[in-house]
């Protein structure tokens, strides 16, 4: 046999492996017990059931996001937060409630607000945290349309409170968060209204100093982008002469712009000075009423409430949960 035939030979064996290769991908996969057959429908049916939980997870995570400032009061953004010294009114009545103080004392687990309610009526307070959670709410004081309140066992992670206010059952609601409320160390009850007063007015004291501090750090500020401007004018200054006569137009240009920059943060630090020289007469202003020369507001006894402290009822119905937020905004 020559080797041409050998070849041929070989070229036939192999195109009949490659045929019968062909036939048999082409056989039909025979079907499995019916035991085998039940696992493959257990394998489906699980994959099929994972699948639909977690369609349904996502489905309530979706839920949850968009409704959550319906299920639960004061999350972190400035339209539930009510600014302190502001009058809020209450429904459409004629009586109002201000927030004069805020604080938090995590060591003690407990808030203390200050309210200025304008009513004749009788007032009621109830509160939840954001987790819908029920807070002890207890009258601490009671004079002269000055209500002072002790919010007990409030939960580090309260993240935001809903404090309600019911007159003539009319609802509105104030509310904080951990971002907004005054953290300190501990929390300052006093005998009366007085007590109150005083530290209103440090209050105003410290917060009048802060603001003269940001304004004297602003003249240093400004002081420091003046020296800046000037330098460049020097700088420049001492190329001119070396310049051709279009980059002497140009540099001549620029100075007059560090100029007028120079102008404007001038003016911005007058102002600055008047309003350290106002803060400085408000707080002299301020501890004359510490002294008693300004006139500090006499306690109202008729109002106030002695010896026994009152502690509302701090329930919150599910009709409280369906309350329309626009009375609390």
């Amino acid at each position: 046999m020559s080797e041409s035939d050998t070849e041929a030979e070989q070229l036939s064996i192999l195109h009949l492996q490659q045929t019968l290769h062909g036939e048999r991908q082409k056989i039909p996969v025979q079907p499995v017990s019916k035991k085998g057959e039940r696992i493959v429908r257990l394998e489906h049916a699980g994959k099929k059931k994972s699948y639909l939980m977690a369609a349904a997870g996502i489905l309530v995570g979706y839920l949850f996001f968009f409704t959550s400032s319906l299920w639960y009061p004061g999350q972190n953004n400035a339209s539930e937060y009510t600014p302190i010294g502001q009058l809020q009114k209450i429904g459409e009545t004629e009586n109002s409630v201000t927030i004069e103080y805020w604080a938090y004392a995590s060591e003690q687990q407990a808030m203390s607000v200050e309210l200025d309610v304008n009513t004749a009526e009788k007032v009621s307070f109830e509160a939840v945290d954001k987790k819908r959670r029920e807070i002890p709410v207890t009258v601490k004081l009671s004079q002269a349309g000055t209500y002072v309140l002790e919010l007990d066992s409030v939960q580090p992670d309260f993240q935001a409170v809903s404090l309600r206010v019911t007159v003539e059952g009319k609802i509105i609601r104030l509310y904080t968060n951990e971002k907004q409320v005054d953290q300190v160390k501990e929390l300052k009850f006093y005998q009366d209204l007085d007590g109150y007063y005083q530290a209103r007015i440090n209050r105003n004291i410290q917060s009048l100093e802060q603001e003269i501090a940001d304004q004297k750090e602003l003249i240093q500020k400004l002081n420091e982008e003046i020296s800046s401007c000037q330098k460049q004018i020097d700088q420049t200054n001492e190329r001119l002469p070396y310049l051709s006569r279009q980059q002497r137009t140009d540099a001549e240009n620029s100075i007059e712009d560090w100029k007028k920059q120079i102008e404007s943060y001038q003016t911005q630090q007058k102002e600055a000075k008047e309003r350290i020289t106002e803060l400085t007469d408000e707080i002299e202003n301020q501890k004359k009423l510490i002294s008693g020369e300004g006139g500090v507001p006499e306690s109202n006894t008729e109002n106030s409430v002695t010896g026994e402290i009152k502690e509302t009822d701090s329930s919150v119905s599910e009709s409280d949960t369906e309350q329309v937020e626009g009375e609390s905004k």
